[in-house]
């Protein structure tokens, strides 16, 4: 229609210069200024006075680079949580928290000042500090630009001196219940660092192997007791050759049948269930069984090792097992956890020629010696090649345990290393192992429900945590050696003192290494077991895990939070990690779990679902993808993801929501724009006089409320968004928004009816933004700005919207269930009509409905009937069933309002806009 038409201008169209255009890129930073400024974090949480705290612990990331997706998923989750509980009226303060200790940090300055390798151990140790902080304030920024509300002012660092020093108690308390002791025992080491890591360290990763299998010869007297005429050989099969120097047993299930099958020229001993397997894997023709034992009538019997001049004894194992192999596993104590239990049991030997540096030792063959073990491998294959002891060799592919900071592989090394114990009965009677079993299965709630079994499998397989480590970066295990004998002095009052100097000096943990040990120690100090009186400090450093473990007692000492906190929120991978060491510390501690309920999500993939990594190139971004998107298509995404399981993300999953946030955007800019003449005050209609399909309308928004709110509470996001992304789509674009156009554009501008439809649209505007706001947190208070005062001074100090009980009307509610499927038949026939180019517009058409008794109502006027089925004319008729019948409408356009009309004045005006006109005047 031209410009210039008089009655096309007296419509009462949106505001056409409403300032909430996207340009996020550039508005989003100017909200994030103001969040921090105006403090609404503080006030977000300080305003529920008489609110149940509701606590959520950040899991701390390493401080040692820029932010990843994995990042933006996980502080996102948080931060729906801690915005949502704070809507709804609880008090739910969130402090951000980082890891600055350990081997990230200490590597990346290593690697960034290549001098500080010879420098002294305290420079190292400030470069490190620095380097921590440098990233945190980097990460803190990111955070931030993600729209996360937090108390940024009050981090906590375990590197701050009052947080190394309650480390440095936690420590000591589990020195006083004696759940800490020094052991000689095979850990996981890594050759390449020059270090022990704890189980929670390793990530299992592809790794080629050699894969062996090895004869042991039978002595002649264990040949003599089986009753053999050929020479017997005891068959081992074992993917570590290098670990054969240290072999000094072989381990049988004393429950398994073990077969002494014939071959040519000699008889092999192994388990009757790997028979098939082991002469399809070596090639061997087909073996003869000759006799048939038990593991445990074999206890005893000694078989020589394939290159060393020394006996290996037959011995009973239950971890033996017939997953591969022969069922005769070669047991070296220095090199393996169970081979070292085992070993114990029979009082073996557990030698150990590999140093420090993954090299063999002196205590090795002399063709090993100062060769790196896995060059060794190959080496002890030609060696028993030569010797006749090698049945087949080749190579294969399995997964390895790594060390992730330093990208290499894992080995079991028999070191001296300090303890936290999981099976050491307390004096409750029960061991951490065992406490952390209980209260899996009967004080936590896990979401999803698979997180127990994950938490619990770790928790049974894991061995005694590994506390010490060689390294700098790190707090100090708080232990003193005697100069002369070595005893270890582990006293918790002194190491109490010391936590106490730590804290009040404001040193930390250089108070520990400054510090002389006169200083440090009573002066009456002696050594316990030789009497002596001169002492040195111990050098290693606590675990990085404990750091973030006894987290807990911070927060609940220093911070005055609740304990246990409400909900741990991290990734599946903290099962091994934050979760378990979390839990056993604070059952030591306080024989009580840190929390409540523990919820995991899953890892974020490329668009494939293949692991992100830099080296194939599918890393994504989140900052590059703020920068061209805007953060609130980052936080959309999360929500609309389903966490419990990993998550692909790429383009096809940000254009998803990408349009699901324009439609959002624009549907809140309609709301919005057609509210600019609407005072609630006194333009607002009771519920009660509201047109029926305006109380359907609310109805609709309760159930979205109460839906929402349970989807919040049970933490499934995705159908947030989804009820959402629904209710947006096919409620309101599709359907009551489009018919109430002509009540808002032509009717009076003071007219009950647009004034009821204002009020349907003020109500919506009015919950949604709360709703929504802790998913689209920049949409919301961008258009919270806009509402018409009186309004609070940010979306966030608002209250969840209640269920309203007034709009519970079921009769409106069943009334339109039986009244949609009728529109969207004729909707059908109004298609057909376009298609074969009758009509344009649906209001180009006329409708004949004729309709059952039952369904018939005096609900909809005949005004309210033409706005539902959106036709120019509609005749409704009762009869015996149902019939719909679409037509060309009568008549000519209305100028103003587009509707056909038989009624049209000499200005082609029809009778309903003659008299909205006249109103208006």
């Amino acid at each position: 229609m031209p410009a210039k038409d008089h009655y096309r201008k007296t419509l009462h169209l949106p505001q056409t210069d409403f300032p909430m255009k996207a340009q996020l890129s550039q508005k989003e930073p100017e909200m994030v200024q103001k969040w921090s400024d105006s403090q609404i974090h503080k006030k977000m949480w300080s305003q529920r006075t008489k609110g149940k705290v509701f606590f959520v612990p950040d899991g701390p990331p390493y401080s040692n680079g820029p932010i990843h997706i994995g990042h933006v998923l996980n502080k996102t989750l948080k931060d729906i949580v801690i915005k949502y509980k704070n809507l709804k009226g609880f008090k739910a303060p969130f402090f951000p928290s980082w890891d600055c200790h350990g081997l990230p940090i200490e590597l990346k300055t290593l690697k960034k000042y290549a001098s500080s390798k010879d420098m002294e151990a305290k420079d190292l140790r400030e470069l490190c500090r620095k380097e921590a902080r440098w990233w945190m304030e980097n990460q803190k920024q990111s955070f931030q630009r993600l729209g996360l509300l937090a108390d940024w002012d009050q981090p906590l660092l375990t590197m701050d001196s009052s947080y190394e020093a309650e480390e440095v108690r936690a420590l000591a308390q589990l020195v006083r219940k004696n759940l800490i002791y020094r052991g000689t025992k095979p850990v996981f080491w890594c050759f390449k660092l020059k270090t022990a890591l704890a189980f929670s360290e390793a990530e299992y990763r592809e790794h080629k192997s050699p894969s062996v299998y090895v004869k042991f010869n039978m002595d002649s007297e264990g040949q003599k007791t089986l009753g053999s005429s050929l020479p017997v050989s005891v068959v081992i099969w074992t993917t570590t050759p290098w670990t054969l120097p240290a072999n000094s047993a072989i381990s049988l299930h004393p429950d398994l049948e073990y077969g002494l099958y014939k071959g040519a020229k000699e008889s092999y001993l192994l388990a009757s269930g790997l028979l098939e397997s082991f002469v399809q894997e070596t090639g061997l023709p087909p073996l003869k069984k000759q006799k048939s034992f038990k593991g445990k009538e074999l206890e005893g019997l000694l078989s020589l090792h394939p290159f060393m001049n020394k006996k290996s004894p037959l011995i009973l194992g239950e971890h033996v097992s017939l997953e591969a192999g022969t069922g005769l596993v070669h047991t070296a104590p220095g090199h393996g956890l169970e081979d070292h239990l085992v070993g114990q049991k029979y009082q073996l030997e557990a030698p150990c020629p590999v140093d420090e540096r993954g090299h063999f030792t002196e205590d090795a063959p002399e063709q090993l010696r100062g060769l790196f073990i896995f060059k060794g491998n190959q080496v002890i294959v030609e060696m028993m090649k030569k010797s006749g002891h090698l049945i087949n060799h080749k190579e294969i592919r399995h997964n390895y345990p790594y060390n992730p900071r330093s990208d290499s592989p894992l080995i079991y090394r028999l070191t001296p290393q300090w303890f936290l114990s999981l099976d050491k009965k307390t004096k409750k009677g029960s061991s951490l192992r065992s406490q952390a079993l209980s209260v899996c299965e009967k004080k936590i709630h896990f979401v999803p429900d698979w997180g127990q079994a994950r938490l619990e499998a770790m928790l049974k397989t894991s061995p005694d945590w590994c506390l010490s480590r060689q390294r700098i970066w790190g707090v100090p295990l708080v232990v003193f050696y005697c100069k002369n004998c070595s005893a270890p002095l582990l006293d918790s009052q002194i190491m109490e003192q010391i936590a106490d100097g730590m804290e009040q000096s404001g040193e930390g943990i250089e108070y520990y290494f400054s510090k002389s040990i006169q200083e440090l120690l009573p002066k009456d100090i002696k050594c316990e077991d030789c009497g002596h009186p001169d002492f040195e400090k111990g050098k290693d450093i606590l675990d990085v895990w404990f750091d973030s473990g006894i987290q807990h007692s911070v927060y609940a000492k220093q911070r005055g939070m609740s304990f246990p906190a409400d909900l741990f929120l991290e990734g599946s991978d903290q099962h091994r990690g934050w979760f378990q060491t979390s839990l056993l510390s604070s059952l030591a501690l306080n024989s009580a779990p840190p929390f409540k309920t523990l919820l995991t999500h899953g890892f974020v993939n490329d668009e494939q679902g293949h692991k992100m990594s830099k080296s194939k190139g599918n890393v994504l971004d989140p900052l590059a993808i703020i920068k061209t998107s805007g953060a609130e298509i980052l936080r959309l995404w999360v929500a609309s993801e389903n966490f419990s399981f990993d998550i692909n993300a790429g383009g096809e999953s940000f254009q998803r929501v990408t349009e699901s946030y324009r439609r959002f955007r624009n549907t809140i800019r309609f709301i919005l724009g057609n509210l600019n003449d609407f005072n609630p005050e006194k333009d607002q209609v009771e519920f009660k006089n509201l047109n029926a399909v305006d109380r359907w309308m609310l109805g609709q928004l309760n159930f979205l409320i109460q839906n929402s709110s349970q989807a919040y509470d049970d933490f499934v996001f995705h159908k947030v968004y989804q009820q959402l992304n629904h209710f947006f789509t096919v409620q309101l674009s599709a359907f009551y928004l489009d018919i109430i156009k002509d009540r808002l554009y032509t009717f009076a501008k003071e007219s009950s009816d647009r004034r009821k439809a204002q009020t349907v649209l003020f109500h919506l505007i009015k919950n949604l933004l709360p709703l929504m706001s802790p998913i689209t947190s920049f949409l919301c208070e961008e258009a919270y700005s806009h509402l018409s005062p009186p309004r609070k001074e940010s979306v966030f100090l608002e209250d969840y919207p209640p269920v309203r009980s007034e709009w519970q009307d079921e009769k409106i509610q069943n009334f339109f269930v039986k009244l949609f499927p009728l529109r969207e038949e004729l909707n059908k026939q109004l298609e057909a009509l376009r298609k074969e180019g009758k009509i344009g517009s649906n209001l180009q058409a006329k409708a004949r409905i004729v309709l059952e008794k039952e369904i018939i109502q005096p609900v909809l006027n005949e005004q309210e009937q033409l706005e539902f089925f959106t036709v120019s004319q509609l005749a409704v008729e009762e009869g015996k069933s149902s019939l719909i019948q679409a037509d060309l409408a009568l008549g000519e356009k209305c100028r103003r309002c587009w509707f056909m009309s038989e009624d049209l004045n000499e200005e082609k005006l029809c009778l309903k806009c003659r008299k909205h006109l006249k109103k208006s005047h």
